[in-house]
């Protein structure tokens, strides 16, 4: 791999008096990171986490965002952007039109898309109600753009409650699930009563007034009656995403 010759190099450069340690050093961080005054980018992240960098957009200043988004497409030919808003959107598309550009939600992929999702397992992704769908299109895309093959239950919430077992009978693949609710936020709770597999629970900013912005459910989840469910922040699915990614990977290695 290209990385691994340049790092040999400098290597030999180094053993050969033609670099200081210094040099050396800063030659080292420069293979990793790419960056400006306002951004140092991590190009290797993927390699070395089997999750990319993804942009989180919110705050940042529109030049900013941009210069990061074409960063990253020179490097490596695609970039992974969060919290998009809609003017954001609207400048990415237009500064980024002739790539492929795929959203979910709040999330975009520029770049091409992974043609070859299943590879890396199965996962499921199941929502409480229609208003957490949003939140959950940001991890299906996601996952499939890293090669996972989603398979997605929606509006499966305790509300009815045969509707978690149903959303369940279309999980027979699956190696892991990702649930998002908000209200009370139980489907969690549920599902990992029902099932040996690991469920990663997702609070959503979905609800009635006192602790309607996903406080309610975060505290429900963490409070699980069911043993060994795993909770990220509210509204966190990049996390979620990338905690199904490491669950995929494991067992992938186990199955080698």
């Amino acid at each position: 791999m290209a990385e691994r010759r340049m790092f040999d190099e400098l290597l030999h450069a180094f053993r050969r008096g033609e670099l200081t340690e210094e040099e050396a050093g800063a030659r080292i961080l420069e293979m990793f990171y790419e960056g400006k005054e306002h951004f140092l980018l991590d190009m290797e992240r993927e390699q070395r986490l089997g999750f990319p960098e993804v942009v989180y957009a919110e705050a940042k200043r529109l030049g900013d965002l941009l210069d990061i988004v074409a960063r990253m497409l020179e490097a490596k030919g695609k970039a992974f952007i969060a919290a998009v808003s809609p003017e954001a959107e609207v400048r990415l598309q237009e500064t980024f039109h002739t790539h492929p550009i795929r959203t979910g939600g709040r999330v975009m992929v520029i770049g091409p898309a992974n043609t070859d999702k299943g590879s890396l397992g199965t996962a499921g992704v199941i929502t409480a109600g229609t208003s957490d769908v949003p939140f959950a299109e940001e991890c299906v895309l996601l996952l499939e753009e890293l090669g996972v093959r989603v398979v997605k239950s929606f509006d499966a919430g305790v509300a009815g409650i045969h509707r978690p077992l149903m959303s369940l009978q279309k999980m027979h693949d699956a190696r892991v699930l990702v649930a998002f609710a908000g209200m009370e936020g139980a489907l969690p709770t549920v599902l990992a009563s029902l099932t040996d597999l690991p469920v990663i629970a997702v609070p959503t900013p979905v609800g009635y007034g006192f602790g309607g912005q996903g406080e309610a459910a975060l505290k429900t989840m963490l409070q699980s009656c069911s043993p060994g469910v795993t909770v990220v922040n509210i509204g966190n699915s990049i996390g979620a995403a990338a905690a199904a990614i490491r669950i995929l990977r494991a067992i992938r290695r186990g199955d080698g």
